[in-house]
């Protein structure tokens, strides 16, 4: 059984970039009877992501945890401008495609809902990978294409999750991405950048 892991960040201030996936009204809707199904009948120690964060990573450029030896608005300051362009113009290479949302998950720090990655999105991660880099630090994207449904506010072990199957939003189409400042963890403050849209062809 599963121990949860204490989110240290909730809701607290941060200085953090990262490009994002919002979905649609629709698939939100049913993300919040999800997070609604699953909240009635779990004793975990649950924090409930607002609907309106929650979010896809799809990249991380600037992390709300510290991982540089210069501030994270210097770092941005410095290298915001060009890995903005890097970002728009790659986004913008690729193909509007599908997530389909198959399983509810749980980990020490979130119970999530995951997705096949598709390959428009593999091919995007490692284009922002390699074209991006400071202090021998690039990008890494994360490990499954998922939105977080909720972190945890205590140690302890997670119960089995139960939830009806019914409202995982399946088939969502992504067509645009936001490139945003975090400025509350987990987006609940945002910034937003630019919303560059995915207008490549499928091959």
């Amino acid at each position: 059984m599963i121990r949860t892991k204490v989110d240290t960040l909730w809701f607290k201030r941060c200085c953090a970039f990262h490009l994002q996936f919002f979905p649609d009204r629709e698939a939100l809707s049913k993300l919040c009877s999800l997070q609604g199904s699953i909240e009635r009948d779990s004793t975990a120690p649950l924090l409930r992501v607002p609907s309106t964060s929650l979010h896809m990573t799809i990249v991380t450029l600037v992390s709300a945890a510290t991982q540089f030896s210069t501030p994270n608005d210097e770092v941005w300051r410095l290298n915001g401008g060009r890995w903005k362009e890097i970002a728009e113009r790659l986004v913008e290479e690729t193909p509007p495609f599908e997530l389909h949302f198959h399983e509810v998950a749980a980990s020490e720090a979130a119970i999530f809902v995951k997705a096949e990655e598709p390959p428009e999105l593999r091919r995007l991660h490692s284009a922002i990978s390699h074209a991006i880099c400071f202090e021998q630090w690039r990008p890494a994207p994360p490990r499954i294409a998922h939105i977080t449904l909720f972190r945890f506010f205590a140690e302890d072990r997670l119960p089995a999750v139960n939830f009806d199957a019914g409202l995982l939003p399946t088939g969502v189409r992504v067509g645009s991405l936001k490139l945003l400042e975090e400025r509350v963890y987990p987006s609940v403050e945002i910034n937003i950048l630019s919303e560059p849209l995915l207008r490549g062809k499928s091959t």
